[in-house]
């Protein structure tokens, strides 16, 4: 077998750390991925710890590293190559300070002149995949709405953003992505601790809102500068994602913040209060007391929707049929199985069709993550679900049908 040479690294890096700068894994990222078709290409996941030096996840990542090195000369592949190849994983592995900062996953990809990691607040289990693309299926719950959702830590003074699930939080950094200070837009010197508002009007008749102590008044035109400029640039980063933003803030900032915010799914209510120091695990609570009620409803909803195109003839369960309508963009909603993964491929020489296999091989693929992958860069919706939860009893994937 003839191997590509490896030219060098492209470091996509997401936000694995909290002391760098990372943006969100996007939908521009995946895609990126999911195009890749160089051999090998090798994709690792494995639960790792949010605090501690990850000792433990970190003998898992080295045995995993020796199973692909084990896969890798099984195909062919020759030592000193496979050492070369590989060598983005033992970088990874002996950087202390990246695993003191991890969240609640890890994915970890590698193919010829590209290599990219991110943490993840996803509690993924042991993984590895060697195939001729990238398996980007554990990935999906970071795009839909099902359980997902930010938060954004507001005042005059300071930006946090957050990403969070059922239970699990993580900060994701944005103080080089996001204006910070209102003294960054409409350069005044801030130096007030915290603020409160104050009835009243300037003299042009315009609200003021005030710090304690040392301080300038700020009309409500300034602030709505600011929070127009921190809008600009947090739709950026959340460009693609249809989770729920609730805003944590003081009552005042709320309405404005509402008026210039661009994000579609701005929650209809915030959590009140100065949440400049608020704790991550406060934050979250109070999150979830807010989106608890309208995961269960879109739930409900999602699954009653995919009874009622059941009626209609517009939904399926059967494998082959699934796959080769994500292929086609005839997915509306999409429905996988947790754990569960399906071979085969999709075989020209059989006028397209599907042919399955029993087990994984380097020229074969799972067919769940090549419909989850299909659909979701068509527009689809996509949701990876409990065996029990599957709106179809016993199936590994469903699908609801545009037409």
């Amino acid at each position: 077998m003839a191997w590509p040479a490896f030219t060098g690294l492209l470091f996509l890096l997401f936000y694995y750390t909290l002391l760098i700068v990372m943006p969100l894994m996007t939908r521009k990222i995946f895609k990126e991925l999911a195009e890749v078709r160089q051999r090998p290409c090798i994709s690792v996941y494995l639960p790792t710890e949010r605090v501690g030096d990850n000792k433990k996840a970190r003998i898992r990542f080295k045995n995993i590293i020796q199973g692909a090195r084990n896969e890798l000369q099984e195909l062919g592949m020759q030592g000193k190559d496979i050492l070369e190849f590989t060598k983005p994983f033992d970088m990874l592995l002996e950087d202390s300070e990246i695993w003191r900062h991890m969240s609640d996953g890890l994915a970890v990809f590698l193919s010829p002149g590209k290599f990219a990691y991110s943490a993840f607040p996803i509690r993924f289990t042991d993984q590895l995949q060697v195939g001729n693309h990238f398996y980007l299926l554990p990935l999906m719950p970071v795009f839909n709405g099902d359980g997902r959702f930010f938060v954004l830590t507001l005042s005059l003074k300071k930006a946090q953003l957050f990403e969070g699930s059922r239970d699990h939080m993580s900060e994701i950094e944005i103080e080089d992505l996001v204006p910070q200070s209102i003294n960054d837009t409409v350069g005044y010197d801030y130096e007030q601790k915290s603020l409160q508002f104050r009835t009243g009007q300037s003299a042009e008749g315009k609200g003021l809102y005030h710090g304690q102590g040392r301080g300038k008044d700020y009309k409500k035109d300034e602030i709505e500068k600011h929070l127009r400029e921190v809008n600009r640039n947090l739709v950026d980063i959340l460009q693609g994602y249809d989770a729920p933003l609730v805003l944590a803030c003081v009552d005042y900032i709320y309405p404005i913040f509402k008026k210039v915010n661009t994000y579609e799914h701005l929650f209809g209510k915030h959590i009140p209060g100065n949440a400049d120091e608020a704790q991550m695990q406060w934050l979250h609570g109070k999150a979830w007391e807010l989106l608890s009620a309208h995961f269960q409803k879109h739930r409900r909803e999602t699954l009653k929707h995919y009874q009622f195109l059941a009626s209609k003839g517009r939904t399926s369960s059967i494998l082959e049929d699934v796959v080769l309508a994500a292929e086609e963009g005839q997915i509306e909603t999409l429905f996988v199985a947790k754990g569960e993964q399906r071979f085969g491929v999709i075989d020209p020489a059989d006028n397209g069709g599907i042919r399955l296999h029993d087990e994984k091989n380097y020229h074969n693929y799972c067919l769940l993550d090549f419909a989850a992958r299909s659909a979701f860069l068509k527009g689809s919706k996509v949701y990876l679900m409990d065996g029990e939860e599957m709106p179809d009893k016993g199936s590994v994937i469903s699908a609801t049908l545009r037409f």
